[in-house]
């Protein structure tokens, strides 16, 4: 009896060790780069927050495929700058979002990118 216990311990154990990381954290001087994952272990978002929990810097949103969805800046915990969200169907579709000085939405674009390189761009 006290084998099988030990076996069952030794296995619940090894199960829960095996199961993929939710969230990682790293510091890096003042800032905690933190990674959160999908439960198919593909990158979810990343980005850094500061000692007292708000979000600094760039931070990247992926789908569950690993593709781009949101990529855009914080300062103290809020949005600035342009921000970027792609269309989940179409890669190449987004839309632009910049924020004002005051921290609140100022412009919206929707673009829709093609991928044509410039024809003549060599100096043959």
């Amino acid at each position: 009896m006290k084998k099988i216990l030990i076996i069952v311990g030794l296995m619940i154990g090894f199960v829960s060790y095996s199961q993929d990381k939710k969230v990682k954290v790293e510091q890096e001087g003042d800032l905690f780069e933190v990674t959160f994952y999908h439960d198919n272990g593909e990158v979810s978002q990343t980005g850094y927050i500061t000692a007292d929990k708000k979000l600094q810097g760039t931070w990247k949103s992926f789908d569950l495929k690993g593709e781009k969805k949101a990529l855009g800046h914080y300062d103290n915990g809020k949005k600035t700058g342009t921000w970027f969200f792609w269309n989940a169907n179409n890669n190449q579709a987004y839309t632009q979002v910049d924020f004002g000085t005051d921290y609140r939405v100022a412009k919206i674009y929707e673009v829709k990118q093609t991928s044509q390189f410039a024809e003549n761009d060599s100096d043959e």
